[in-house]
């Protein structure tokens, strides 16, 4: 019989196979720039060229200017930050636990296709397990299995200690993304998210689910902290409301009852379009 994350890894293949090989690809290898450059050849000095890329060692050698030619490091250091607290386990249309997989899945495989490593940080309200950076696709389905095997210690989510974890343990310039539904009361993990992005690339991945936004419920209703367990009853009435989302940064927004493709295309698409308006 089929696994389970392999089934996964299928679905989102025939789902978005067209957008990743054109579209989704080209967006993502344009929104995020190499980390650096290396050095590819020298080639003979040309009226124009910038003086601080002469390489006096080669021009003195060969008694005619040379300058050294860079090309830009496509690998990226990819990192996960993925929240498996309770509260992952609520949904209407489907869980936020079966969103966070999929897209999950989407960005192993678009690092995939980059040849870009990756680093998964699972966390609640402490960090449950870090799966070290490897690439390819077998790893892709390791990583699917750990999660989806994976039982948390602790039910709660603490957003801060996961990010003290990312900046403890990356010791090179990252692409960051933080999947979660940012329902988090142990304190204000945007100050800390904002001072990792004085290293690290930052994007807030948000998981939520219509019912969190619009209360429907009418009456005398009994509610479960799936966090804490705590069983409540209250005298509800229709609410609209807004989730908590990181300060000061572009969040992804993803919600249960909708696909997940055109969201993180259309952030792509933005942060290209910011990029060159800024040149």
């Amino acid at each position: 019989m089929e696994s389970r994350e392999l089934a996964l890894l299928k679905k989102i293949k025939l789902q978005s196979r067209r957008k990743l090989n054109t579209l989704f690809m080209g967006e993502y290898r344009s929104a995020f720039k190499g980390m650096g450059l290396a050095f590819e050849s020298v080639r003979e000095y040309n009226f124009g060229d910038d003086v601080r890329s002469i390489d006096w060692n080669v021009s003195a050698r060969m008694n005619h200017l040379y300058v050294k030619e860079f090309v830009e490091e496509r690998e990226l250091s990819v990192v996960l930050m993925v929240d498996v607290s309770g509260s992952q386990e609520f949904g209407s249309a489907r869980t936020k636990r079966d969103l966070l997989l999929e897209t999950v899945t989407l960005f192993l495989y678009l690092a995939q296709m980059n040849n870009d490593s990756v680093t998964v940080i699972l966390f609640s309200d402490s960090v449950e397990k870090v799966i070290k950076p490897l690439k390819g696709r077998k790893y892709i389905l390791k990583v699917l299995d750990e999660i989806m095997k994976h039982e948390p210690g602790s039910r709660g989510t603490d957003i801060s200690a996961a990010v003290d974890t990312a900046r403890r343990i990356l010791k090179k310039r990252s692409i960051v993304f933080v999947i979660s539904d940012f329902l988090d009361e142990s304190g204000d993990f945007s100050l800390k998210l904002r001072l990792l992005s004085r290293k690290h690339d930052i994007i807030p991945v948000q998981i939520s689910d219509p019912l969190e936004k619009e209360m429907k419920f009418f009456g005398l209703t009994e509610f479960v902290d799936l966090e804490t367990g705590r069983v409540l009853l209250s005298d509800s009435l229709p609410e609209k409301g807004n989730l908590p989302a990181p300060a000061g940064f572009e969040t992804i927004m993803l919600n249960t009852d909708e696909g997940i493709e055109m969201p993180i295309l259309k952030y792509f698409e933005k942060r290209n379009r910011t990029r060159h308006i800024a040149r």
